[in-house]
C-alpha cells in the first residue's frame, strides 16, 4: 500500500473485485480467520462454494467486508479504492460531488460514500487527547444554521504542539463551556497559550496558562498560537474552495475528518490503512 502514490497506481492495484477482497482479507486477517465476528468461536471454517466464511458454533455466514464501511453496499470494491484514495490523499478534502463525477454513480450513492469513510476516520480519533503545549483559538463556521451571528457556529480549535488537533462545536461562546471542553480533550497539559481573549481568562484554572494581546503583539517569545490558526486557515480553504456547503448537522464530522487528516499529514501512503483499520 505504501506504493500507492497516484490515482493511476491505486487504480491499478486495485482493478478487480477479486485484488479488493484478497487485500482486505490479508489486511484484517493475515493470519487466517482465528473466530467468528457474530459469536467469538474459534470454530471457523472457509467455504469452498463461496467467498464466504462460516462459524459452526452459530451457523452464521460472513464475507471480508462484514463489520466494514464497504458491508452491504452496492457499490464494488473497485470504486471504493479509489473513493477511499481520493478522500485520503486530497489535502482539503474531497466532496460527494467529485466522487459523483469520478466514479460514474448518483450523487446520493457518493455522499452516502463519503460519510461513511468519513465515520471511519472519525472511529481512528475516538479518545485521542491532546498533551504538552496546547494552544486554543475559536473561530465562527458558516453553515446552514447555527449560532445567530452570520448563521455559523462556534468551533473551538486546540492544537498540540506534539502534533494532535482537535476541533469542537461549542454549545455556547462562554468562558466555562470552553473549559469543559478543554477539560474533556487534554490528558497532560504543559501549558495553554491563546490569545488576550475574555473567554480564556480562567484557563489557569486547568493549568499554567499564557497569552499574547494581539492588537500588541503576535508572538511573545515561545507564546503564540500560530499553529492552532494554521490549521483553521487550511479548513476554511477547504470548506470554501471544496466543499461549499457544509450543513450544521454534519459539520462535526468535517471537522474530525480534518483532524484525522491533519493528524496523520505526515502518513499519506498509509491513510488507507488506517482508515480501513478504524472500521
Amino acid at each position: 500500500m505504501n506504493k500507492l502514490t497516484s490515482l493511476v497506481e491505486a487504480q491499478r492495484e486495485f482493478a478487480t473485485q477479486e485484488q479488493c477482497e484478497e487485500y482486505l482479507e490479508q489486511m484484517r486477517w493475515p493470519g487466517g480467520v482465528v473466530e467468528c465476528p457474530r459469536c467469538g468461536s474459534h470454530e471457523v471454517t472457509r467455504l469452498s462454494t463461496r467467498k464466504k466464511w462460516q462459524c459452526r458454533e452459530c451457523r452464521y455466514q460472513f464475507s471480508v467486508t462484514a463489520g466494514t464501511i464497504f458491508h452491504k453496499t452496492y457499490v464494488d470494491l473497485p470504486r471504493w479504492m479509489v473513493a477511499l484514495w481520493l478522500m485520503c490523499n486530497s489535502p482539503k478534502g474531497c466532496s460527494s460531488k467529485q466522487l459523483e463525477r469520478t466514479l460514474g454513480v448518483t450523487y446520493k450513492t457518493a455522499w452516502y460514500m463519503t460519510h461513511r469513510i468519513r465515520k471511519a476516520m472519525i472511529n481512528d480519533q475516538l479518545g485521542v487527547k491532546l498533551s504538552g503545549i496546547i494552544e486554543i483559538d475559536d473561530a465562527v463556521v458558516k453553515s446552514d444554521k447555527g449560532t445567530r451571528w452570520n448563521g455559523g457556529s462556534y468551533v473551538l480549535g486546540m492544537a498540540s504542539r506534539e502534533g494532535d488537533i482537535k476541533l469542537q462545536i461549542l454549545n455556547k461562546l462562554r468562558g466555562e463551556e470552553v473549559r469543559r471542553v478543554v477539560a474533556e480533550n487534554v490528558d497532560y497539559v504543559q501549558a495553554f497559550y491563546t490569545d488576550g481573549h475574555k473567554l480564556y481568562r480562567k484557563m489557569h484554572e486547568l493549568g499554567p496558562h499564557h497569552y499574547v494581546v494581539h492588537q500588541k503583539q503576535w508572538v511573545d517569545g515561545d507564546v503564540h498560537v500560530a499553529y492552532v490558526e494554521n490549521a483553521w486557515s487550511l479548513f476554511k480553504r477547504g470548506l470554501v474552495g471544496i466543499f461549499h456547503h457544509v450543513s450544521t448537522k454534519y459539520l462535526q464530522d468535517y471537522l474530525d475528518e480534518f483532524c484525522f487528516r491533519y493528524r496523520h499529514r505526515h502518513e499519506k501512503p498509509r491513510l488507507m490503512d488506517l482508515v480501513m483499520a478504524s472500521c
